[in-house]
């Protein structure tokens, strides 16, 4: 059972990220264009509709946004798999001559990649069905019987407490059904699932080291950044009033006006930042699969 090299493969994605930044930038541009007009638009209407439904205590009209969302999430997916494709193509066919400026592909590589994070995506959903389901029938028969445990809160907590409970075991999973999606596709693996599994066997712990590695340092990078558009009150978890409903809805409103407000800037800093957090994330697993199949295709 052949293993991750963990230092090898942080140091290989970090040296293709910052070294080769322009190349990086030359890979995701077009698509981070889209998808960060996209996001602008999708973001404001999810904003100003959240905001008027806690306003108003009429939830029903966020329907219409919900489902907007949910669309741009589909667009937004594929064209992340066109970037996660054109990163991994840059890494495991280096010698293929391509353009220096624009490198925009969807082809049957980036599809097959939408269609194993779909497949991933659709279990992730029958496990939270499952586990609401159970947090249902576990919290409407101990909600009643525990003084002041609504039934609508208990389930909720019984659902979190349960999957919880099987987060060591649903961890491995879809850690090793997900990482090397993008890579297998490319190489023509299906939709990557089957190969990620089988290539993820015995590595599911130095992928999660190098998950974290790659993406802990831009997440608190733009985790400052937005620290700093907003202000460190964002952060503020207000445990004094959880509960006050009525004020933990106001202070939800304001925090939703004060980042519609800023959005412009905030799609900015997310903009500057990607061609970091997607050069990371995407070359990582990349770099991983070429040191685990380096031996077969000599």
């Amino acid at each position: 059972m052949k293993k991750i090299p963990v230092r090898q493969t942080i140091a290989a994605s970090y040296r293709f990220t910052f070294a080769g930044l322009e190349k990086v930038i030359a890979l995701i541009w077009l698509p981070m264009i889209v998808i960060t007009v996209g996001d602008y638009f999708s973001t404001g209407a999810s904003l100003s509709g959240r905001a008027a439904a806690v306003d108003s205590g009429d939830f029903g009209q966020m329907g219409p946004v919900v489902a907007a969302q949910f669309a741009f999430g589909a667009v937004e997916l594929v064209l992340m798999c066109v970037m996660g494709v054109a990163i991994a193509r840059e890494i495991l066919c280096p010698m293929e001559q391509r353009p220096s400026f624009l490198r925009f592909s969807l082809g049957l590589p980036e599809m097959r990649a939408v269609g194993g994070y779909a497949g991933l995506y659709v279990l992730a959903v029958v496990v939270a069905l499952v586990c609401g389901l159970i947090g249902m029938g576990l919290g409407g028969m101990l909600g009643g019987k525990v003084p002041g445990l609504p039934s609508g809160q208990a389930a909720l907590g019984f659902a979190g407490l349960f999957a919880l409970v099987l987060l060591p075991v649903l961890l491995p999973i879809f850690v090793r059904l997900g990482y090397f999606i993008v890579p297998s596709a490319l190489s023509g693996g299906k939709y990557g699932l089957e190969q990620s599994w089988g290539l993820a066997k015995g590595n599911v712990l130095r992928i999660i080291a190098i998950s974290l590695a790659v993406t802990i340092p831009p997440a608190l990078v733009a985790a400052l950044a937005t620290g700093i558009v907003l202000g460190p009150d964002v952060f503020v978890p207000h445990w004094d009033m959880l509960t006050d409903k009525g004020a933990l809805d106001r202070i939800a409103l304001e925090q939703m006006r004060q980042r519609a407000a800023h959005l412009p800037m905030l799609e900015g800093v997310a903009f500057i930042l990607a061609p970091f957090l997607y050069g990371l994330c995407f070359s990582a697993p990349a770099f991983a699969y070429k040191f685990l199949t380096a031996k077969d295709e000599a």
